[in-house]
This record gives C-alpha cells, sequence and structure tokens, in this order.
C-alpha cells in the first residue's frame, strides 16, 4: 500500500443546505488507493449555496466568510432531460477527490449498455432486446473512434466512489443472462481485438446442472475477457411485497458460488427486469454489492453524477439504481453524446477552478492542486 505524509486534519462542522455536515478532511501528498464501500445518502453540491461554519472548540482559525460553492453541471445544454443526482456528503471529499492528481480527469465519463442477444440479418424493431449483428459492429467502430474503453465493474465502482482513474472515455458492457453461445460468437472476438471485458449479468441458479458450462466460463475469465458479476440467483423479479426470504436467496444465493468459480465475491448486482425497492437495496448492500444496475436510460455517469428518474432517486442510493443504455441501432449516437457531455463538464470544471480552490481552502484548510489548463 503506497504510504501517504500527513499535513494535517481539521473538523469543520458546517451547514449546507440547512444540512449539518462534518467536514473532516486531512492534506496530504499521496493518498492510500483503497476502496472501502460506501453508504451514500443523496445532496447536491448544488444546495451548497453557503457555508455558515458552526463554532467549535479549536485552536484552528474558524472561517468567518461564506462562500458560495460552484454550481453543479447539470449537462442540460448538451442533453436534454437529465436529472442528475449526487452522493458524496463530504464537500472537502468531494473536492480533494475530483482535483487529486492521481485521480481521474475532471468530465471523465462512464457509459453502461445492457445487452442480450445478436442477431444477423433482420433489422431492428422497436422495444424489442436484441442488436443486429450489423449495429453491435457500428458500435464497436464508432467507440474506437471516439476513445472509448471497456473497464470492470470494480474499476467502475473504485470511480464512482472515488474517483480512481479510469479511461477518460469508458464503457461497461454487461451481457444479462446466461448467453454463452451468443458471448462466444460475438463478443469474445470483440473482446480480443479490442482488448476489451465483457462484464456477464450472470444467473447462478441452475449453472451446475449445464454441463460444462461453469468451467467454460472460468476459461473466459481466466484470459481476462469476462468479468462475471449477478443477475440473481433465480431471476426473482423483486417487488414491495416480495419476501426477504426469495430477495435474499437472489442476492446472497450467488455470491458463496461466483467467489468459488472465479475467486471474488461479486460487487454489481444487475437487478433482473430492472426492478428495485428500497428494501431490495438494503439487503444489496448488506451481502457487500457496491453497484446495482436497473434498465432505464437515463445517460452517462460520472464522479458524484448519476442520472436518475423519479423512481430510483426515491430508492435513496444512487450507486445501486444506476442506468444502463439499451444495445440499440443508435448506441454511436449515444456514445457521441457521451463524449460530448464529457467534454463539456471538464470544460466548466476548469473554469469553476478557482472558486472551488477558494472554497476549499477556506472550508477545508488545505490547497487544491493546480491542474493544467485550468490556469
Amino acid at each position: 500500500m503506497r504510504k501517504r505524509t500527513l499535513l494535517l486534519t481539521i473538523t469543520l462542522p458546517v451547514v449546507m443546505g440547512g444540512v449539518v455536515l462534518s467536514l473532516a478532511t486531512a492534506c496530504w501528498v499521496g493518498r492510500e488507493r483503497s476502496s472501502p464501500t460506501l453508504t451514500p445518502t443523496l445532496t447536491s453540491i448544488a444546495a451548497m449555496v453557503t457555508a455558515t461554519p458552526v463554532p467549535t472548540a479549536t485552536a484552528w482559525p474558524t472561517p468567518s466568510a461564506t462562500l458560495p460553492a460552484p454550481a453543479l453541471f447539470t449537462g442540460r445544454k448538451v442533453l436534454a432531460g437529465l436529472q442528475p443526482e449526487t452522493y458524496v456528503t463530504d464537500a472537502c471529499q468531494y473536492l480533494r477527490e475530483r482535483w487529486d492528481a492521481q485521480s481521474s480527469a475532471p468530465g471523465t465519463v462512464v457509459v453502461p449498455v445492457m445487452f442480450h442477444t445478436v442477431f444477423e440479418g433482420v433489422a431492428y424493431r422497436p422495444g424489442e432486446t436484441y442488436i443486429p449483428a450489423v449495429d453491435l459492429q457500428r458500435t464497436v467502430e464508432a467507440a474506437k473512434r471516439l476513445g472509448f474503453e471497456t473497464i470492470t465493474a470494480a474499476q467502475l465502482a473504485d470511480f464512482l466512489e472515488h474517483n480512481m482513474r479510469i479511461p477518460p472515455r469508458s464503457m461497461i458492457w454487461i451481457l444479462d443472462d446466461r448467453h454463452p453461445d451468443m458471448l462466444d460468437k460475438y463478443f469474445l472476438p470483440i473482446a480480443r481485438e479490442q482488448g476489451w471485458t465483457m462484464t456477464l449479468g450472470w444467473i447462478v441458479g441452475d449453472t451446475d446442472h449445464r454441463k460444462g458450462l461453469w468451467k467454460q466460463v472460468e476459461g473466459w475469465s481466466a484470459k481476462g475477457y469476462v468479468d462475471v458479476q449477478s443477475h440473481g440467483y433465480a431471476h426473482y423479479y423483486v417487488a414491495d411485497d416480495s419476501p426477504d426470504a426469495l430477495v435474499r436467496q437472489e442476492l446472497f444465493g450467488p455470491v458463496a458460488l461466483l467467489e468459488q468459480h472465479f475467486g471474488y465475491r461479486p460487487i454489481a448486482f444487475v437487478w433482473p427486469g430492472g426492478d428495485v425497492t428500497a428494501r431490495s437495496v438494503q439487503l444489496a448492500r448488506e451481502a457487500g454489492y457496491r453497484l446495482g444496475f436497473t434498465v432505464f436510460a437515463r445517460g452517462p455517469l460520472m464522479y458524484n453524477w448519476v442520472p436518475l428518474g423519479q423512481a430510483e432517486r426515491a430508492i435513496g442510493d444512487p450507486l445501486m439504481v444506476l442506468p444502463r443504455f439499451w444495445a440499440r441501432p443508435d448506441l454511436p449516437d449515444k456514445l457521441q453524446e457521451a463524449a460530448r457531455l464529457g467534454d463539456a463538464a471538464a470544460a466548466q470544471s476548469f473554469r469553476d477552478f478557482a472558486q472551488e480552490a477558494e472554497y476549499y481552502r477556506l472550508m477545508c484548510g488545505c490547497e487544491l492542486p493546480v491542474p493544467s489548463g485550468s490556469e
């Protein structure tokens, strides 16, 4: 683990948008690249219009100024209808991880995509879950042209939780259900040629009864072609009246099996049918999942920035109700839009840097590193 040099630590209770937050922060040279599991609560940097210090018994000078926090990037000038949700409640943590030289650069964007099947010689029909083979190839070409690369579920979790470094334009391609023949025919050749990884939303319940299937997927995993995550034990659609026992089986049942066969615990849960409840999210966190994926195509992801609809927002845990784009013929256009969104977010971040640095200096007692491009 990388050593860190601790310079100073401050705890500043402040009022932000009517909520008292204890902003404990530390300045250091280099930071440990650990990945503790977050239990996010909803807030918004936009709500931090003023930050009024609460008097505390401390020898450190109490800030007396009131600074407006930088406005939240909405992205609506690029993509209409976006409703981004934030989840990092500690403003000092957010700014430190946003500008850390070891972190992902501002504007880093992730496009999650949901795949089911690929058909050849057929045209796409609206509402279907398949993508024509010709459109899959067009998507690969568009992704290469725009500089997109795939990441794994663990990389995505580290990025969303702590802005850990990933490619500036990233994708996570998730093949739902169990389609080993589809994977072998269409996606593995792409993975081999491009150096990409396919994430599998795997249903484990009866895999033992499919001769040779575990061994086949284990081989693909060992070569780095697939990242196997959970899509439930029996693909049960959860609902508000679902018995806890059934939901627990769906969430906890795959964990030991996937760890046994692939050497790691799944950290992402692909909600069957996209159905999710507040209780199922609570149990998913209990089971150790760090991410959850729905079937709603709300938009791309950025650090501390998840576009959600009203139903997902009501759950209260953005990282467990992440959106995904459908694999459709317009997917190359979605990649182009995501690239434009990331560029716009980066441009705003550099325009806002001086204000954010001043806020960080006053409220967190530290200096942000000056990034290239902000001067």
